[in-house]
């Protein structure tokens, strides 16, 4: 009797993970299930990202669907950071891109296309840290978080009703940022400002404006702030550009600190 037909699998094409993709965090906003993170790291691991931050999620590291659905990246599972806070998951980012598959109002910042948006990230990256934040599975992100990004990005799709599960959404996402850091891309020359520094300045701006009477025309001073988030993320601030910024408002707050207003 003849053997069976031996074969012997040829190996794996795999290609090197550009070395921008470790400026890049996944961040899970509070997701409802482990397996739903394990699928998540897998989807990662396979295009060549590495730093996963979850947010008010389950407790899934050692988690055996967290496991199985994770299989292949149990050692991106069990560094993945796991904090309470907005503020927390975007320590030390430079830009923050929100995902969503709902048609947004003109106040809320631009939204890219997955391809548009990862072409950003791949040169962005090259020199400064990126977040790609996902909502919840249900409900996604809401108004206010997605008003915190610097821009908003969404799957294309025919289908009438386009959401995607969470997993598919950061393979899809992972894949499109993998494709767009091969080969040649710019290298941003500036020394871009972080998210936390700007928010601080927008902090500081409303403190100076308050302190010499200003009222916007329209709406209150918060919808105001948003407004002025908006236009400072139209594009990437650098650091000195926040600097002069704090300089104009630490000299009103000097001349209505030393006289007592402006007349």
């Amino acid at each position: 009797m003849r053997k069976p037909h031996e074969t012997h699998p040829e190996p794996a094409l795999t290609f090197a993970p550009p070395p921008n993709l470790t400026n890049v965090t996944i961040i899970l906003l509070e997701p409802s299930v482990p397996g739903n993170i394990g699928s998540s790291a897998r989807a990662m691991k396979t295009m060549g990202l590495n730093d996963l931050v979850v947010v008010n999620g389950p407790k899934f590291k050692g988690e055996p669907e967290a496991l199985k659905m994770g299989h292949g990246a149990w050692d991106l599972l069990e560094k993945a950071r796991e904090v309470k806070t907005w503020d927390e998951a975007t320590e030390g980012l430079h830009w923050l891109i929100g995902t969503t598959h709902r048609k947004r109002r003109a106040q809320f910042p631009q939204t890219l296309p997955a391809r548009e948006a990862a072409q950003k990230i791949a040169v962005l990256s090259q020199k400064h840290r990126v977040g790609i934040v996902f909502g919840r599975e249900e409900s996604g992100l809401s108004d206010a978080e997605l008003r915190r990004c610097q821009e908003l990005s969404t799957v294309p799709s025919g289908a009438e009703h386009p959401a995607l599960n969470l997993s598919q959404a950061v393979m899809l996402y992972s894949y499109e940022v993998f494709v767009a850091s091969m080969g040649e891309i710019p290298v941003q020359p500036k020394t871009l400002a972080t998210i936390h520094e700007v928010e601080s300045l927008l902090k500081h701006l409303g403190e100076s404006l308050a302190k010499v009477g200003f009222r916007p025309h329209q709406g209150t001073p918060e919808s105001f702030l948003r407004s002025l988030r908006r236009v400072l993320s139209r594009a990437p601030l650098e650091k000195r550009d926040v600097n002069v910024l704090h300089r104009v408002c630490q000299q009103i707050d000097y001349y209505v600190d030393t006289h007592g207003g402006l007349r």
